[in-house]
């Protein structure tokens, strides 16, 4: 760019400007590759390291974006574009994949391991599992 504008005086600032044009849009699309890699951008890991230490307690979006940095906008674009779901609701699969190891690990009552892993109620939790799994905890209990 710099040695577009030197040499010519007349054309030299068009060519300056594509130059520039040309190196934005190849700048933008890596940067958007770089947002459907694999690798999560450092607020995505902050969150999902949020949920994976406090699953068994309740945690709102706000709580998530204290952790990671971002606004809630923000965080659940971040969700949506690389784990390809909603923040809630991955904080329920990651509660789901809690669970199931409980049911398959332990005696524990349902409703103990539903309070266990964060869940409100027995029934919210059923209700969740069996959209999840295809089946009730008490049936998947029973296949493992």
């Amino acid at each position: 760019m710099h040695d577009a504008i030197r040499s010519d005086s007349i054309f030299g600032n068009y060519r300056a400007s594509g130059y520039l044009y040309d190196f934005l849009i190849e700048l933008y699309r890596i940067r958007s590759a770089e947002g459907t890699s694999a690798s999560p951008s450092a607020a995505l890991m902050k969150a999902i390291d949020y949920i994976s230490c406090n699953y068994a307690s309740s945690i709102t979006p706000d709580d998530l974006c204290k952790a990671s940095g971002v606004s809630k906008q923000h965080l659940c674009l971040l969700f949506r574009r690389i784990m390809n779901m909603r923040p809630m609701e991955y904080i329920a699969k990651r509660r789901i994949q809690e669970a199931k190891s409980l049911l398959t690990g332990t005696d524990k009552s349902i409703e103990a391991i539903s309070y266990e892993t964060g869940f409100c109620s027995e029934s919210y939790f059923c209700m969740l599992f069996r959209r999840y799994e295809g089946l009730t905890p008490s049936a998947f209990r029973n296949t493992k």
